[in-house]
Protein backbone atom coordinates (compact mmCIF):
# COMPACT_ATOMS: atom_id res chain seq x y z
CA UNK A 1 0.00 0.00 0.00
CA UNK A 2 1.34 3.42 -0.87
CA UNK A 3 -0.02 6.74 1.50
CA UNK A 4 1.12 10.15 -0.06
CA UNK A 5 0.41 13.14 2.13
CA UNK A 6 1.84 16.33 3.28
CA UNK A 7 3.35 14.66 6.82
CA UNK A 8 5.06 11.67 4.79
CA UNK A 9 4.68 9.41 1.80
CA UNK A 10 4.62 5.88 3.15
CA UNK A 11 4.86 2.27 1.39
CA UNK A 12 4.39 -1.06 2.88
CA UNK A 13 4.76 -4.25 1.61
CA UNK A 14 4.17 -7.63 3.78
CA UNK A 15 5.09 -11.07 3.45
CA UNK A 16 3.77 -13.55 6.30
CA UNK A 17 4.90 -12.20 9.79
CA UNK A 18 7.46 -9.45 8.18
CA UNK A 19 7.38 -5.95 6.69
CA UNK A 20 8.85 -3.69 4.88
CA UNK A 21 8.50 -0.20 5.21
CA UNK A 22 9.20 2.98 3.06
CA UNK A 23 9.23 6.65 4.76
CA UNK A 24 9.87 9.57 3.33
CA UNK A 25 9.41 12.56 4.94
CA UNK A 26 10.58 16.30 6.40
CA UNK A 27 13.68 15.43 8.83
CA UNK A 28 12.80 16.63 12.01
CA UNK A 29 14.89 16.29 15.51
CA UNK A 30 14.79 13.21 17.27
CA UNK A 31 12.17 12.31 14.93
CA UNK A 32 13.95 8.49 14.16
CA UNK A 33 14.41 7.31 17.60
CA UNK A 34 10.59 8.68 18.34
CA UNK A 35 9.81 6.32 14.88
CA UNK A 36 11.66 3.23 15.74
CA UNK A 37 10.41 3.34 19.61
CA UNK A 38 6.69 3.84 18.68
CA UNK A 39 7.25 1.01 16.05
CA UNK A 40 7.97 -1.05 19.22
CA UNK A 41 5.25 -0.17 20.93
CA UNK A 42 3.01 -1.50 17.92
CA UNK A 43 4.95 -4.75 18.72
CA UNK A 44 6.69 -4.27 15.23
CA UNK A 45 10.27 -5.40 15.98
CA UNK A 46 12.97 -3.42 13.63
CA UNK A 47 15.55 -5.76 11.62
CA UNK A 48 16.84 -4.08 9.53
CA UNK A 49 17.32 0.11 9.52
CA UNK A 50 18.77 2.23 6.44
CA UNK A 51 18.29 6.21 6.56
CA UNK A 52 19.22 8.14 3.28
CA UNK A 53 19.17 12.04 3.72
CA UNK A 54 18.68 14.94 0.93
CA UNK A 55 18.44 18.52 1.94
CA UNK A 56 15.49 18.59 4.65
CA UNK A 57 14.14 15.35 3.14
CA UNK A 58 14.53 11.74 4.92
CA UNK A 59 14.20 8.06 3.79
CA UNK A 60 13.62 5.76 6.66
CA UNK A 61 13.48 1.83 4.72
CA UNK A 62 12.45 -0.77 7.48
CA UNK A 63 12.54 -4.24 7.57
CA UNK A 64 10.42 -5.07 10.32
CA UNK A 65 8.97 -8.18 12.55
CA UNK A 66 5.29 -8.23 13.38
CA UNK A 67 4.84 -9.94 16.30
CA UNK A 68 2.47 -12.60 17.18
CA UNK A 69 0.78 -10.15 19.33
CA UNK A 70 0.36 -7.40 17.24
CA UNK A 71 -2.84 -6.16 16.86
CA UNK A 72 -1.87 -4.72 13.68
CA UNK A 73 -2.56 -7.19 10.30
CA UNK A 74 -2.61 -6.16 7.09
CA UNK A 75 -0.73 -3.52 5.23
CA UNK A 76 -3.39 -1.37 5.17
CA UNK A 77 -3.73 -1.14 9.07
CA UNK A 78 0.18 -0.63 9.32
CA UNK A 79 0.38 2.22 7.22
CA UNK A 80 -2.28 4.14 8.95
CA UNK A 81 -0.92 3.70 12.15
CA UNK A 82 2.97 4.66 10.99
CA UNK A 83 1.04 7.66 9.08
CA UNK A 84 -0.69 8.73 12.79
CA UNK A 85 2.70 8.59 14.67
CA UNK A 86 3.85 10.35 11.96
CA UNK A 87 1.10 12.87 12.60
CA UNK A 88 2.41 13.05 16.50
CA UNK A 89 5.81 13.60 16.02
CA UNK A 90 4.92 16.42 13.14
CA UNK A 91 2.42 18.54 15.59
CA UNK A 92 5.13 17.99 18.67
CA UNK A 93 7.95 19.27 16.44
CA UNK A 94 5.80 22.35 15.50
CA UNK A 95 5.08 22.73 19.38
CA UNK A 96 8.48 22.60 20.06
CA UNK A 97 9.84 25.30 18.04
Amino acid sequence: MKSQSAIADIEVTMVESHANLKIRSKRRPKQLLKVVSALHSMRLTVLHLNVSTVDQIVLYSLSVKVEDDCKLSSVDEIATAVYQMLGRIQEESMLNC
